[in-house]
């Protein structure tokens, strides 16, 4: 596939040769930075439930036990499932930026109804409500971003967007350690409204995207706006092999089906991993003797190491091919985590917690760009929704496996051993992606 980002120019249209070694342009910023805002709330809103699930279990509010709580943590997971198949359709018919911001709207008042709740019913409703936002961010961010990069270093500034995802973790394993004692766990869910106040600053200054205006024949809207932000399209010559078709069906055509597949059942195994780890984690640590403090580091660390560690991945698969990348990642994931069943002491702990958080979360920003590149512009987002929204099975399954797990009372080594043995197999099944033939970093 020839790329298609676009580069601000001073004078006239670059050329394809110079615009790949120009340095990121104001307008590729502007868009990166709009959208890691969104998806800094979607990291937010997974690692609070994590953060408050020990306060919910706890016989002085709700007393969940390890299978409600499970559930419970499920009720938004699906509801992202949900937003995410139909999140990228969405995006791709009425375009990136009236879905983003209308999906961060309605996360922004689930988080306060979620503040409000007077029962676990009414919390699961609203969480439930709540993943219909995230669904929706998620396809139509990514698609923003990766049409506002250029090629030259489209997977570094897309992994840099979804570092998002990881700050919004450290900033709720944070929010859990300063606050939850003080001022209750509903504190947090009030920290998750503050997002809303972008919603302004976004619907004047983020441009829509170009190839959607064009593909959309809205001609004249997407000229004004290549004139206002003086962008020249890099790739003129690319192949619109889906413009005019159905996004929806040419993923599921001949050409992407196995892609399509292999990348859906990936995210299941990673959205496992990554739910699952970051909903249960405190309880976990907690059960294997660590203080609620320490057990809420474990997931700050988590988190953090995803940030640096997505960062370093997705610079070396702008060299090196993004399934090698995916592949031994996936792999150092899973040696990590099946040492986690040991008690070492607590420094080596934390460095095991740190490569774990590296080889999951991190990895998914480098898996999310590579299924990005592996599709057209006209249906890289619908690829990109539906393949996390069937990815949302593992998210869904994450935690109540979790919950099942510890109310057998196996011991917290088993939880670990399950996810070290998902994270193999993600190993193993991405080397099995079909290279494509015009992307020459398949």
């Amino acid at each position: 596939m020839k790329n298609n980002a676009y580069v601000a120019v001073e004078n006239q249209p670059s050329k394809r040769g110079s615009a790949e070694t120009k340095p990121l342009s104001k307008i590729t910023i502007l868009v990166t930075v709009i959208c890691w805002l969104t998806i800094f709330i979607e990291g937010y809103d997974l690692v609070v439930y994590g953060a408050v699930l020990p306060s919910l279990m706890d016989p002085s509010e709700w007393g969940l036990s390890a299978t409600q709580a499970g559930a419970m943590g499920s009720y938004a997971l699906l509801g992202m499932f949900v937003g995410s198949s139909v999140g990228g359709v969405l995006s791709d018919k009425f375009g990136r930026k009236l879905v983003l911001l209308l999906s961060l709207v309605l996360l922004s008042i689930m988080m306060m109804l979620s503040a409000l709740a007077n029962s676990p019913e009414s919390f699961a409703v609203f969480r439930f409500i709540a993943g219909l936002g995230i669904g929706g961010i998620v396809p139509a961010a990514s698609a923003l971003t990766t049409e506002y990069s250029p090629a030259k270093y489209r997977s570094l500034v897309y992994v840099l967007m979804y570092t998002g995802f990881a700050f919004g973790g450290v900033a709720a394993a944070v929010s859990g350690m300063l606050f939850i004692a003080p001022f209750g766990w509903r504190f947090l869910f009030w920290l998750g409204t503050i997002p809303v106040l972008i919603v302004p600053f976004a619907m004047k200054y983020l441009p829509e995207s170009i190839k959607f205006l064009q593909a959309s024949n809205q001609q004249s809207k997407a000229q004004k706006l290549m004139e206002k932000h003086q962008l020249a399209e890099e790739a003129a010559g690319e192949e619109e092999v889906a413009g005019k078709s159905n996004s929806l069906v040419s993923i599921f055509s001949k050409k992407y089906l196995t892609s399509t597949l292999l990348f859906s059942f990936i995210y299941i195994l990673a959205f496992l991993l990554i739910y699952g780890m970051n909903t249960w984690l405190p309880k976990i640590m907690q059960q294997a003797g660590y203080p609620m403090k320490s057990s809420l580091a474990f997931l700050l660390i988590f988190n953090l190491a995803a940030i640096f560690g997505g960062i370093i991945a997705g610079a070396a698969a702008d060299r090196i091919r993004p399934k090698k990348v995916i592949c031994f990642t996936y792999f150092l994931a899973a040696l990590s985590i099946a040492l986690l069943s040991i008690k070492f002491n607590i420094v080596i702990m934390y460095l095991l917690i740190a490569v774990a958080g590296f080889g999951t979360t991190g990895t998914t920003f480098v898996l999310a760009s590579y299924v990005m590149k592996h599709y057209n512009s006209q249906n890289r987002a619908t690829a990109i929704g539906i393949s996390s929204a069937i990815g949302r099975f593992g998210a869904v399954a994450g935690p109540i496996l979790v919950g099942i797990i510890l109310s057998m009372g196996v011991g917290f080594q088993f939880n670990f051993y399950l996810f070290a043995i998902i994270a193999v197999i993600a190993s193993v099944v991405i080397l099995f992606v079909p290279t494509n033939q015009s992307n020459q970093q398949s």
